[in-house]
């Protein structure tokens, strides 16, 4: 379990790209490049930068409108004093090899404290008195989407959605509807009336395609963030020997037509029933009571479910950004990573 936040980040560095502020994007490429002691230093003196009272002084300041893009423009300044062009040094710092443990985790320490750090100048900025009337202003849907991505990614938060499911045996949906909910609030936005307000984004900005684009964006790395973390879970609990048997019930299942997939789960219906509403551990003492052929058709019923349910959420998935696409207003009624729906505003899915 220890090592669980690690392997969740790994997991999901690719689909969960932070599109937050403190990420530093290089345009630049020409001129003399920084060495590896000089990337080094860069790292260092920013951890040193971040850690400071003075960076949260100024990040929680009012007239700093952007506390993401201000993070970002004092991690970029880091280059000057090295003797660098910033956009050159970030280059060089993306180009670090993979096979360079020190500085992969250095590299790695910087990231997390710089999502550490945009995320507490949010909290430091709570207005005191939340908003239930007016309707949410196109920057502050921005910082929310960005807000959002960048908790997915956070070790801590991944760690509480990893002890959810291992506690709860399903996917985390609802601590991620949670999680975004208090975002809102963080933001001075009453949840339900934030919900609502991010509802009515395609009837308020009908032509605005970048934040579209980023509604979209946010709601997919919920959902992927989701649906990973439960599949890394479950990976993690098994056994070598129950991995190789839900590896050849994938093979088989791809062989079966929907009709034998259908005879299957109703022939094992009543085993099937009886095996998912035990705790996990009676479940295993219950599966190596039954013979060989019972224990591969409760897998791959097992399989033929969960892909069931990941069908299911996509499809809602689609249809939220077609509403959204089409301007269907109102509150969203979107799916979560357990494939649960809901209307209403106070109980909003946000993924």
């Amino acid at each position: 379990l220890e090592r669980a936040p690690e392997l969740a980040f790994v997991a999901l560095s690719d689909s969960a790209t932070m599109v937050s502020a403190p990420a530093m994007a290089s345009m630049s490429t020409g001129g003399p490049k920084p060495s590896r002691a000089q990337c080094k230093e860069f790292l260092q003196r920013g951890l040193a930068v971040m850690s400071s009272k003075a960076t949260r002084d100024i990040l929680q300041d009012p007239a700093i409108l952007k506390p993401g893009e201000k993070l970002k423009e004092m991690q970029r300044s880091g280059w000057e004093p090295i003797g660098f062009d910033a956009d050159i040094g970030c280059a060089a710092l993306e180009g670090i090899a993979a096979d360079d443990p020190e500085m992969g985790e250095t590299k790695t320490e910087f990231l997390f404290m710089s999502m550490s750090v945009y995320l507490r100048s949010l909290e430091d900025r709570r207005p005191r008195k939340l908003e239930n009337t007016k309707k949410m202003p196109r920057d502050t849907m921005f910082e929310f989407f960005d807000a959002c991505n960048v908790r997915m990614q956070t070790p801590d938060f991944q760690q509480t959605l990893v002890k959810f499911v291992q506690e709860q045996r399903q996917a985390p949906g609802q601590k991620i509807i949670d999680a975004q909910r208090a975002m809102l609030e963080t933001l001075g936005f009453e949840a339900d009336h934030g919900c609502q307000s991010l509802s009515n984004c395609q009837k308020d900005f009908p032509d605005d395609k970048e934040l579209h684009m980023k509604f979209q964006q946010w709601a997919m790395i919920a959902t992927n963030t989701g649906n990973q973390i439960a599949n890394m879970v479950m990976k993690m609990s098994m056994s070598p020997e129950h991995l190789a048997r839900v590896e050849k019930a994938r093979e088989s299942i791809s062989k079966m037509s929907m009709s034998e997939q259908s005879d299957l789960v109703t022939r094992m219906q009543k085993k099937w029933e009886t095996f998912s509403k035990l705790p996990p551990k009676d479940q295993e003492a219950y599966m190596e009571k039954q013979t060989e052929e019972q224990k591969d058709e409760l897998i791959k019923i097992q399989v033929i479910v969960t892909h069931a349910r990941m069908q299911q959420q996509q499809m809602m998935m689609r249809k939220q950004v077609e509403m959204q696409q089409g301007g269907g207003g109102g509150p969203m009624a979107g799916g979560g990573a357990d494939g649960s729906t809901v209307s209403k505003p106070s109980q909003q899915q946000m993924m």
